[in-house]
């Protein structure tokens, strides 16, 4: 199956597609050194200049979040977890998003743990175009962990976006419970 992608990067966001022949975005990008795009559209974050390309093969280096545009992956596979909002800094990208984690497992330690990318859902993503500061709402993203600046538990994001409304996600409740 393909699946719409957009992949950024430090100088740019590339739009393609992308065949997705394992259940999770997560485990395509942690499988392989680089992925072969299709229709691929390169759009220059310093002047918003676009240049297309039939086919073009990016190496996981240069990827520091992709956005994912279609199905999440398979809803069997889900268990249970507990979100935890977090922002980081992946090269010129903030992104404020809620990581999944098993009940009872640290956050910050257990995203060290995963896998070089590491997925997030309900982000806010935020960047610089050009002189234009742009905040995505997005409903899933993967980014490179690899190229994480720094990472930390949202406590308070009108500091990293002052006097912007920040979408809360309703179902963000507490679910755990004792299940002695």
């Amino acid at each position: 199956m393909q699946l719409n992608i957009v992949a950024y990067a430090a100088d740019c966001r590339v739009f393609g597609r992308l065949e997705l022949d394992v259940e999770r975005m997560s485990d395509l990008l942690n499988g392989a050194q680089t992925y072969d795009l299709s229709d691929a559209v390169f759009e220059s974050l310093d002047d918003g200049h676009r240049v297309a390309m039939p086919e073009f093969t990016i190496a996981a280096d240069d990827v520091h979040v992709v956005e994912v545009i279609g199905p999440r992956g398979d809803p069997g596979r889900r268990v249970r977890t507990r979100v935890h909002r977090m922002q980081l800094k992946v090269g010129p990208y903030i992104v404020a998003g809620h990581l999944h984690m098993l009940p009872g497992v640290d956050p910050l330690a257990g995203f060290v743990r995963r896998g070089r990318f590491v997925a997030l859902t309900e982000i806010t993503l935020a960047y610089q175009a050009g002189r234009e500061s742009i905040l995505r709402d997005v409903d899933a993203v993967v980014v490179n962990r690899d190229l994480v600046e720094w990472i930390q538990p949202a406590t308070d994001e009108s500091k990293v976006f002052p006097n912007v409304p920040i979408k809360i996600d309703p179902r963000a409740k507490e679910l755990t419970w004792d299940l002695a």
